[in-house]
């Protein structure tokens, strides 16, 4: 007998493309606004209010980088022959976004639920890997959960210094 499913997953992802093998890329292309409140000081804004986000144009540019790298890598002879490299790109804006976003990661292929297997062996999720979040905050949710079905994560960027600012893409 089969064991219950822990989530249907009905919403799909912002961008897909389908392949042998899918990487999940979790970007943070939103973040809750910032307003001035009484006496010039600033308060974060819980969303769901639209004036309240802000879109992170790094963020955006490294989830195109990945999808520009699955091209070039599916147009080459060279580079995995006969495969075919697709993805999915979520905006992890939110920590239950990026919780959602991580069990789409682990449905299983051509399912929208993720289930409890007693084993791990036979497992087969919907990505082979995935790209955290650059924010330090959002991705502690995805490298326990990920960790735990054993599919290998990797940082497009360092976690961005929310107070400074600071970006920059590891090589």
């Amino acid at each position: 007998m089969p064991l219950p499913a822990l989530l249907c997953l009905c919403a799909a992802a912002s961008f897909t493309s389908r392949g042998d093998y899918r990487l999940a890329g979790l970007f943070q292309m939103h973040a809750a606004g910032r307003r001035p409140a009484a006496g010039g000081r600033l308060r974060r804004v819980s969303p769901p209010h639209p004036a309240a986000a802000t879109f992170k144009s790094h963020s955006y540019s490294l989830s195109q980088a990945m999808r520009f790298a699955a091209e070039e890598i599916n147009n080459s002879s060279a580079l995995l022959p006969n495969v075919t490299l697709g993805y999915g790109i979520h905006d992890t804006r939110s920590e239950p976004a990026s919780l959602h976003a991580t069990l789409r990661a682990l449905a299983r292929q051509g399912r929208q639920e993720v289930e409890v297997l007693p084993t791990f062996r036979h497992y087969e999720p919907e990505a082979a890997a995935a790209i955290r979040p650059d924010s330090t905050q959002l991705a502690l949710t995805t490298v326990a959960v990920l960790s735990i079905f054993l599919i290998p994560e990797v940082n497009a960027a360092p976690p961005a210094d929310e107070e400074q600012g600071s970006r920059g893409v590891m090589v």
